[in-house]
């Protein structure tokens, strides 16, 4: 097995070549901009990590069935719990988002510039089709500052916003576990608008039993350019997931006896989810002269949620959120300096009904409670440039007010309300060493408050909040070095973090299968960030990525036990990728190798899980005509046939932590354009 200092000493060596700076032509380094940063800027000169993943080279290759395929090349960054379709994608970034229970905390998701995160801090990508995805870019590490609560780390996703002619593609996907997928794309132009309208219908029988998902997505998109000034966004999108089930954590003797068996509880309850989700959303940019530019957005979004939990009391669940708000800025441009000023506005109205679970027949009524979480952030950024220095300076406050209305009062009236408000700044520094080279240094806060869900999963049992759950606080110092020429780019990023109130979920052996949430004292993050892409010859192209995390509870005292100077769970200590991409005019080949170090599966690090390395392999073929393009494709996931984990469960009671992941699987399919 390579050892991660090689990796260390590899990248050393190749640092060595960047001093060569004439041997290498260059381009416009500043091609590659971070929009996410809210002032947009070169990535070479921002004083924050980040990432930007261009997706179009390879788009038709992928399975496009998970987020995960898409995110692997970003340093600081691990995902669990792709296969598992009810319980939703877990992403962590520096450790922000590994607690989630389901669906993904800590880290806000945008989608063309507007939050798919919820004020309270959830975030679900389940209405999202990957097959439209543009670019992504993430910015590693807390970013209150720039966007609020749960901001650990920001995921910007980009679709689609340009069409050349008309055209009409269609693809069919079918693989392992019965796997099926059907899509329409079609883009038109008209005048100074483009339209873009896609569906797709997705079904799968999972590769554990009582795993299956069926997914029904439409997205509509009218992008209006009334002139080289202003432009105008529409996005309707409408999802129906009839199905979602949940086939539970395992113990390793269950694991090792029949990996792909469900967990009986979750059988004799039924566990499953279904949700139907609508949005529509709207942004406005215009240029107002050649120093000052506005922007705004607003969006509004219903989502009906039903699940079955595996366990009696409260075990059906049945949410109705309706979710809207709005933001405005407005930047002010001089030849050395730009400002923005601006605020985030948003709503959150969580209707939610609990009932009794009776072997996945409804009960009862347990709970009925209107939800609130209402939020209102002013910020201001600037970035002054001076000679060969960037400064970045930002200050962000937000006004957070929680509320729950008890409306089953049968056993007393558990109503109330929480302030939680929070002030963030930031501060950040780049040096352009020349052309192709700088180095950064920053410094950035962020706060994340518990959900609603989480604040209303009472270990009493009751109704009302769990006041006694403060927010999680964070402090981040990083320093960083980034170089890009015509054929390579490398970036290295040491960082720090302090965090304080880490909220951490645990289950009780009188709620068997319920989560619960409790804040720890204070950890400390300490890592290693490093990636490097080069263009080996005119067709292949290289890509290597290491994560180094070395995460540990500074002070964390429970009943149980005392987990000071313990390792953080669920979150590997070494991560590392390796992927090589073929592309000529008509073939594209892609061979990617990812190494999971070793992880714990609970706070008292008694349980480790193995380390293990995965290799997937993508194929595809273009064939044109003059009339259409067809482009067949194969994929295999898991080439060798390695048994790990997909998940685990954090802290799961009497040992139910583990989650299989598929072994060796194929998929394939062709995609056609008109």
């Amino acid at each position: 097995m390579i050892r991660p200092y090689i990796i260390v000493i590899i990248f050393t060596f190749f640092l060595q070549g960047f001093a060569q700076r004439d041997s290498i032509p260059t381009i416009d380094i500043d091609s590659v901009v971070i929009n996410a940063s809210r002032i947009t800027e070169s990535q070479l000169i921002l004083p924050i990590a980040s990432t930007k993943l261009s997706i179009e080279k390879t788009q038709d290759i992928r399975q496009q069935l998970s987020l995960n395929d898409y995110l692997q090349e970003v340093p600081g960054l691990f995902v669990q719990n792709s296969n598992n379709f009810s319980q939703d994608m877990r992403v962590s970034i520096r450790g922000f988002g590994s607690r989630s229970a389901f669906g993904i905390r800590g880290v806000k998701i945008l989608v063309d510039g507007i939050p798919e995160t919820t004020p309270d801090g959830q975030g679900q990508i389940d209405n999202l089709n990957l097959g439209i995805i543009d670019n992504i870019e993430v910015i590693r590490g807390p970013s209150a500052t720039l966007y609020g609560n749960a901001s650990g780390g920001i995921i910007s996703i980009n679709t689609l916003d340009r069409v050349d002619s008309l055209f009409f593609k269609g693809g069919v996907t079918g693989g392992s576990y019965n796997l099926q997928r059907y899509q329409l794309l079609s883009g038109f132009n008209s005048g100074k608008t483009t339209f873009l309208l896609e569906g797709n219908y997705t079904k799968t029988d999972g590769y554990r039993v009582r795993s299956g998902f069926t997914n029904y997505n439409f997205n509509g998109r009218m992008i209006y350019r009334p002139s080289e000034n202003s432009k105008w966004n529409i996005h309707i999108n409408y999802t129906d997931s009839p199905k979602a089930e949940d086939a539970g954590g395992l113990t390793l003797e269950e694991l090792n006896t029949k990996r792909r068996q469900a967990r009986q509880r979750n059988i004799d309850f039924k566990t499953e989810e279904s949700i139907r989700q609508f949005k529509i959303g709207t942004s406005f940019n215009y240029k107002l002269s050649n120093k000052i530019d506005f922007s705004s957005y607003g969006f509004y979004s219903n989502r009906k949620f039903d699940g079955k939990l595996p366990f009696e009391f409260g075990g059906i669940v049945d949410l109705n959120r309706n979710y809207f708000g709005n933001g405005s800025s407005i930047d002010f441009k001089s030849l050395k300096n730009k400002l923005k000023i601006g605020y985030d506005w948003a709503l959150q109205n969580d209707d939610r009904l609990r009932y009794r679970n009776l072997e996945g027949s409804q009960g009862d009524l347990t709970l009925d409670q209107l939800e609130k979480f209402s939020t209102f952030g002013v910020f201001a950024l600037n970035h002054l440039s001076m000679d060969d220095f960037l400064i970045r300076a930002g200050l962000r406050y937000d006004f957070n007010k929680l509320k729950a209305e008890d409306n089953f009062l049968n056993n007393g009236n558990d109503s109330g309300d929480i302030n939680l408000s929070a002030f963030n700044p930031s501060l950040g520094i780049n040096y352009r060493l020349h052309k192709n080279a700088s180095i950064f240094a920053g410094f950035s806060t962020s706060f994340e408050t518990p959900t609603l869900s989480e604040l209303s999963a009472n270990p009493d049992d009751s109704g009302g909040f769990n006041e006694d759950l403060k927010p999680q606080k964070a402090t981040n110092f990083e320093l960083g070095f980034k170089h890009k020429t015509s054929k390579q780019y490398f970036e290295a990023v040491l960082f720090f973090i302090k965090t304080n109130d880490d909220l951490v979920p645990y289950e009780l052996e009188a709620f068997p299968d319920r989560t619960f949430f409790r804040n720890a004292g204070s950890t400390s993050r300490r890592g290693l960030e490093l990636s490097y892409n080069r263009h080996l010859s005119k067709n292949l192209a290289l890509s290597t990525v290491y994560t180094y995390s070395d995460f540990q509870y500074e002070s964390y005292t429970i009943p149980s036990g005392d987990f000071k100077d313990n390792v953080l769970p669920a979150i590997p200590e070494h991560k590392g990728l390796v992927s090589l991409i073929f592309q000529d005019k008509n073939l594209t080949t892609k061979l990617e190798g990812n190494y999971i170090g070793s992880l714990y599966a609970n706070d008292a690090n008694t349980v480790e899980v193995d380390s293990y390395t995965s290799v997937n392999l993508n194929i595809g073929y273009k064939i044109e005509t003059k009339t259409l393009i067809l482009s067949p494709f194969l994929g295999i996931n898991n080439l060798f046939d390695i048994k790990y984990n997909d998940n685990i469960r954090i802290n799961a009671f009497g040992g139910r932590y583990y989650e299989a992941a598929p072994g060796f699987n194929v998929f394939g399919g062709t995609r056609i354009r008109f």
